[in-house]
């Protein structure tokens, strides 16, 4: 095992200028690397926006063990103004061919998409006490781009699937994602809800310089909603964590058990096959990966690929990344707090996860 190999790519990546970044490694709860570049986030917490996604399919997995949500119900049966959604066939409004259930939300296939900016969701975000079921209600105000299941498209649907938590448990989503995901496992500073002098200074690169970037996330659109696909606050020393718990078959180092290791073999198991083969499914990680319940997970290796098939994760738009291998118990945590990193290097995190497997067969 020689660490060279991940140091290395670090040093490179800081010398592209990137004003921050760190990374974990942990096998089995030990940790085997930690390292970072740049100071000004010591300290402090980013936001980690789309891999709060997997935090919310682990507490919705949780609850599929407890029985209590059903993958294949629909969703009208959580939330009923859902029971409305419509698709527009010639301009005409029209029910779906199919009923959006709630595996639907964990694969991005419900036909949702990003459009904050629509008027229901403007509307319903501004009124008194909007909160993240009344707000995720509105979606179903707007038409849908596709039924159900035809497709893969990135979208909004994991915060669906966190009202879908907060109907199930009747505590609010934030307070249940606390008490049984953050909390448990020692993420003492990971949370829906910050102070913005806790927060690391965030960037944007666009024609090729990095340029300071207001400590705002747009995705969280009232301040009693708490978005299950980008809402988020963390630190790598909290990530870690997460990962560490997941690679080790949904048990954390302190012995809470998130998940049963079947459920965590369920998470990393493919499905979208179909989309995936006809290429309306994309991925940032590279096309080694497909999509599995709100994970990617490698499954087409290239010839560069030094990672082993299984290996499942996802990152953030602002570069954070999360990674978990149950086969070796071995985890990667990594945070930056720069948006358009995909544009700094191609797949950005693969050379990094192809040094840390370098690293370990060293």
């Amino acid at each position: 095992m020689d660490f060279r190999y991940l140091e290395k790519d670090l040093n490179e990546l800081s010398a592209l200028g990137i004003p921050y970044l760190g990374v974990k490694v942990q096998k089995g709860h030990k940790e085997l690397f930690s390292g970072t570049r740049g100071s000004e986030g010591n300290g402090k917490r980013f936001f980690i926006y789309s891999c709060s996604k997997v935090m919310t399919v682990s507490a919705a997995l949780r609850l599929f063990e407890q029985g209590r949500i059903d993958l294949d119900a629909p969703v009208k049966e959580y939330l009923p103004a859902f029971g409305k959604a419509y698709i527009l066939k010639d301009g005409v409004p029209c029910p779906p061919d199919t009923v959006m259930t709630v595996r639907h939300l964990f694969t991005m296939s419900a036909g949702l998409n990003y459009k904050l900016w629509l008027d229901p969701i403007q509307k319903a975000a501004s009124q008194p006490g909007a909160d993240t079921v009344s707000v995720v209600n509105s979606f179903a105000e707007s038409p849908l781009d596709f039924s159900p299941g035809e497709r893969f498209q990135y979208s909004l649907c994991h915060d669906v699937l966190g009202a879908v938590i907060q109907a199930v448990t009747g505590q609010r989503f934030d307070r249940y994602m606390e008490e049984n995901v953050f909390s448990p496992l020692g993420m003492t500073h990971t949370s829906f809800v910050f102070a913005p002098d806790e927060l690391a200074p965030k960037y944007t690169f666009e024609n090729g310089a990095f340029r300071p970037d207001s400590l705002t996330n747009g995705y969280v659109l009232a301040p009693g909603y708490f978005s299950g696909g980008a809402g988020v606050v963390s630190t790598l020393e909290d990530m870690s964590l997460f990962a560490d718990c997941l690679a080790c078959g949904g048990e954390g180092a302190g012995g809470y058990r998130l998940l049963k290791p079947g459920t965590v073999e369920l998470m990393r198991t493919e499905q979208v096959s179909k989309v995936y083969r006809d290429k309306s499914f994309s991925c940032a990680a590279g096309e080694e990966f497909t999509y599995a319940l709100g994970v990617h997970v490698l499954k087409y290796p290239l010839p560069t690929t030094r990672a082993p098939l299984g290996v499942f994760g996802w990152d953030g738009a602002a570069g954070a990344y999360l990674m978990s291998d149950p086969e070796n118990k071995v985890s990667i945590a990594f945070i930056t707090h720069v948006h358009g990193w995909t544009g700094i290097r191609p797949c950005f995190h693969r050379p990094l996860r192809n040094a840390v497997y370098a690293s370990l067969e060293a």
